[in-house]
């Protein structure tokens, strides 16, 4: 009998976890999240363009100024 109601008990957190996952606000909730996760990888690979191209930039004016200066 109480294996019966433990069963029960569970069955009903299953569906009660299920319909919060089904919900909409979770669903923009994971949204949020998932647009979050996207926007940091996107800033990282961002950060790392610009500093290859802010480095190039440096040794590019270090270069042209030399060149300058002996012409």
């Amino acid at each position: 009998m109480i294996a019966f109601v433990l069963l029960g008990l569970l069955s009903t957190q299953a569906l009660a976890v299920e319909d919060a996952k089904n919900r909409p606000v979770s669903k923009v909730i994971t949204l949020l999240n998932d647009m979050v996760k996207q926007l940091e990888t996107e800033a990282k690979e961002d950060e790392e363009a610009y500093e290859a191209m802010s480095c190039g930039c440096e040794t590019n004016d270090s270069g042209k100024t030399k060149a300058i200066s002996d012409g």
